[in-house]
């Protein structure tokens, strides 16, 4: 079901069930409407619509705030639409708006409740990360970004100290590798790192 087909069908059912959503209706009624409608492309209904698609849900801002009475959230991708356009007012409409960001992560979203007549099973309280409310003091959130910039900042005096090693145990390997090639010369970085070389030396002849 597209935001078009629950749009569509919230229209049906309002128009069949002598709905109004005017300026003579209450928070509760639009409430009661629309978790109706968004229980109806659930949980799915006969007469509305017989394929039931779980992927919508209602919304509340959270916080103990009420339910949006013309909002339906689609999971897990959180996308969300406003349908009603001037509800609670006279001269609404049925249209869908759409907006370019998820629903904010302050917002919780939920399953509606089982409509009258459709046969369905209430559904069991919202879980995953999609669902679940995450509260606006972000103090916590905060104090870990912090710690995870100290490791960071950790992190990377290791990686320079490691760079400065690998940088001495080069000149060891290259002063190593010149004696090697040349028994007799003493070089300078290799007598630093392993000692100064005992006896007496000779030029290789010519």
């Amino acid at each position: 079901m597209t935001i078009i087909d629950l749009v569509t069908m919230a229209q049906r059912i309002h128009d069949l069930e002598g709905v109004n959503l005017g300026a003579a209706s209450t928070r509760d009624y639009r409430n009661a409407f629309w978790a109706r409608v968004v229980g109806c492309a659930y949980h799915g209904h006969p007469a509305y619509n017989p394929v039931p698609d779980p992927q919508w849900h209602l919304k509340s801002g959270g916080n103990g705030r009420p339910q949006s009475d013309d909002v339906a959230v689609s999971l897990p991708s959180r996308a969300y639409w406003d349908c009603i356009v001037g509800a609670g007012a006279d001269g609404y409409r049925f249209q869908a708006t759409g907006h370019t960001e998820p629903l904010p992560l302050d917002q919780l979203v939920y399953a509606p409740p089982v409509p009258a007549g459709s046969g369905g099973i209430e559904p069991p309280p919202p879980t995953g990360p999609s669902c679940q409310f995450v509260p606006t003091d972000l103090s916590a959130l905060e104090a870990g970004v912090a710690g995870l910039q100290d490791d960071v900042d950790d992190l990377r005096t290791q990686i320079l100290l490691l760079r400065d090693v690998t940088l001495v145990l080069k000149e060891a390997v290259d002063s190593l590798t010149a004696r090697m090639e040349h028994p007799g010369l003493l070089v300078d970085a290799s007598a630093r790192y392993i000692g100064p070389i005992r006896g007496t030396a000779r030029l290789p002849q010519e």
